[in-house]
């Protein structure tokens, strides 16, 4: 496997990064981190909170595919895109299509169904080693149905969780208006998950293991970096100050943003930003304890320090052009929980909007660059930043130290972009 590296730049300082800083400390590495932003004020600082386990299901597979054109034309469904970009997306779109047959469908699903059948140990690891008790709940989560049509077309779903060890149980709409009252009597079928778990300040999280890693002697520098120039035994970094630092390795986490330092090297990188939006309101006292998913809607439901943070929806969007947000996407969810949920969401109390680092098979990046022995990738986590963060760093953290990675990296090779 290679000597060991001594001094490691890490380039992102969202949950990824922090989580994988930590790791390779905890082994007694010296780490730099690198972002142009402070420690998890990007994706990491907005998500829903929800430690996802179950989700072994990316977003490219046919039923998506299938109804993607009617979704992609209404501005306010759980899926859509600006049109202006579309010349802009037309080669992402290509490659999702073809990542959609049943044959890249399926080996997606046991690839994920792989990396997150040990997501939440890795997740109860780091809750225990970084303190983070008072910020991690597990008290399950729950997935409800508004229509017959919807809870049946999702049963082949969870069959195939209860195949990869995914444990379930399915509540009838009273049922579950037993455990959260406040719940409309529209809602005919849920779904418990007795093994979620979900946080209770995204932004925290990344900081409370962000100052662990500082205290302990990692180093953080505030700057953007524009060049990666990978040699046989060291990788030189050069920030947009012309700044150079040399580390034994360097391992790439910045989100959607990662393609544009890769392609510099000659690597094709098919990533997008999914615009993503969350709104928080302030709530009363309410049984509600843990995230509720509406699954017609497209979003979730999580309580949290700040507020009952509602989190969802897919806005398609180049990594590299921009536009203002489209608040009429944030909004809409406050008419979804008002639907669903009357009267448990108060008023509004803050909006956000933030990129989700996507990939067209919806799995991410993990492993060594395949021409660049010393760099190291890990982004692309989409939907999943949050959930597979602390495995992640535990995996990442085995190859840079020169030891087998726990899990096979093969699907999740960048080499399957650039054959």
């Amino acid at each position: 496997m290679g000597a060991t590296p001594k001094t490691i730049g890490i380039i992102g300082a969202g949950i990824i990064g922090v989580t994988l800083a930590r790791a390779l400390q905890r082994r007694g590495l010296q780490v730099t981190l690198f972002d142009e932003r402070d420690p998890g004020r990007a994706a990491s600082f907005g998500n829903a909170g929800y430690i996802a386990t179950e989700a072994i299901f990316p977003l490219a597979h046919g039923s998506i595919l299938r109804s993607l054109p009617r979704m992609l034309f209404n501005p306010l469904s759980p899926l859509t895109m600006r049109w202006q970009e579309f010349p802009r997306l037309l080669s992402w779109y290509l490659k999702y299509v073809s990542a959609c047959s049943n044959r890249r469908a399926a080996d997606s699903i046991q690839a994920l169904a792989t990396i997150q059948g040990k997501a939440g140990i890795a997740w109860e690891a780091l809750r225990s080693c970084e303190g983070l008790h008072n910020l991690v709940v597990a008290n399950g989560a729950i997935m409800l149905y508004e229509s017959d049509r919807g809870f049946n077309e999702t049963r082949i779903r969870r069959d195939a969780q209860r195949h990869y060890g995914i444990d379930w149980q399915v509540l009838s709409g009273d049922e579950a208006r037993r455990m959260i009252p406040e719940l409309s009597s529209h809602i005919k079928h849920a779904v418990t998950y007795p093994a979620g778990m979900h946080v209770v300040n995204p932004y925290s999280i990344t900081t409370n293991i962000f100052d662990r890693f500082v205290s302990d002697g990692g180093e953080f520098t505030k700057e953007r970096i524009a060049v990666l120039e990978p040699t046989d035994t060291a990788v030189k970094t050069t920030s947009e100050a012309k700044a150079m630092r040399q580390f034994h390795a360097v391992a790439v986490s910045a989100g959607h943003l990662s393609g544009r330092l890769l392609k510099l090297l000659g690597y094709k990188v098919p990533i997008i930003a999914e615009r993503g939006y969350h709104l928080e309101t302030s709530y009363q006292k309410t049984s509600l304890n843990m995230p509720v998913g509406a699954y017609e809607r497209g979003f979730h439901i999580t309580p949290m320090s700040s507020g009952l943070r509602l989190a969802g929806t897919v806005e398609f969007s180049s990594a590299d052009h921009d536009e203002e947000p489209n608040w009429d996407r944030a909004e809409i969810l406050k008419t979804h929980i008002d639907e669903i949920a009357p009267g448990l969401a108060g008023a509004e109390t803050s909006r956000w909007m933030g990129h989700r680092p996507t990939l067209p098979d919806f799995l991410p990046v993990l492993g060594r660059a395949p021409r660049h022995k010393n760099l190291f990738l890990a982004f692309g986590h989409h939907h999943l930043g949050l959930t597979l963060a602390p495995i992640t760093a535990t995996i990442m953290s085995e190859l840079v130290a020169g030891a087998r990675p726990s899990i096979d990296l093969e699907a999740f090779s960048l080499r399957r972009f650039n054959r």
